[in-house]
Parts: C-alpha cells; sequence; structure tokens
C-alpha cells in the first residue's frame, strides 16, 4: 500500500488536503467496482470514497474512544452500507471474505513451495 499527499477537489465538506491511498485489489473486483461506478453515474474515486464515507465512523477524540463498543449509530451505518451494496448489486450472492483470503494464502502458499 502507498500513500502520497494531494489536494481535495470535492466540495466543503471535505478538508482541501487528501492522502492518495493505493491499494492492489484483484482484475474482477476493480471491474465490478468500475461497472457498480458507471452504473451510479459516479466515477471510480468517487464511488469508492462514498463506500469508504459509509463503512469508516467519523474519527472520535481518544478520550472517548470505545473499542469492542458497537452502538446503534455504528449499526445504522452498516445497515445503511449493506442495503447500498444490495441495491448496486441485485441478486449477487457474497461469500466469506475470510474464506477467500484463507483459500488464497493456502493457494499462494502451495505456489511458493513448488518453485
Amino acid at each position: 500500500m502507498s500513500m502520497q499527499q494531494g489536494q481535495y477537489d470535492q466540495g466543503a465538506n471535505h478538508p482541501k488536503k487528501r492522502t492518495r491511498l493505493i491499494i492492489d485489489i484483484v482484475p474482477e473486483l476493480r471491474r465490478r467496482i468500475k461497472i457498480a461506478a458507471a452504473e451510479n453515474g459516479l466515477s471510480l474515486q468517487e464511488y469508492v470514497g462514498r463506500i469508504l464515507e459509509q463503512a469508516v465512523p467519523p474519527e472520535r477524540s481518544s478520550s472517548k474512544r470505545q473499542y469492542g463498543h458497537l452502538d446503534r449509530i455504528a449499526v445504522d451505518r452498516l445497515l445503511q452500507t449493506r442495503e447500498a451494496i444490495m441495491h448496486a448489486h441485485p441478486g449477487q450472492v457474497f461469500e466469506d471474505s475470510s474464506e477467500l483470503l484463507y483459500q488464497a494464502r493456502e493457494e499462494r502458499s502451495k505456489e511458493l513451495e513448488q518453485q
């Protein structure tokens, strides 16, 4: 993952400075994100940014942080995010990501052993 400084240009609710986040994803996931963004009339950056804004709670002051606590606001945000995803991908069944990660690690380990 790589991070770079940049300028934010999307409205008054966002700070002028931003940090660029670069992640590696499989081509199939990128294709699905690109299609979903287009279906919603958004750029890839806007689409992913909106999903992250919904999924990541706002930062609280360090004295008020409660780890492991799930309040009503967090549950409501989770339900809203779930609805947005389900709306963007009607009829699609999502697999357990932890199982997919485990399988990918196993496959990679086998590939490395064969080299």
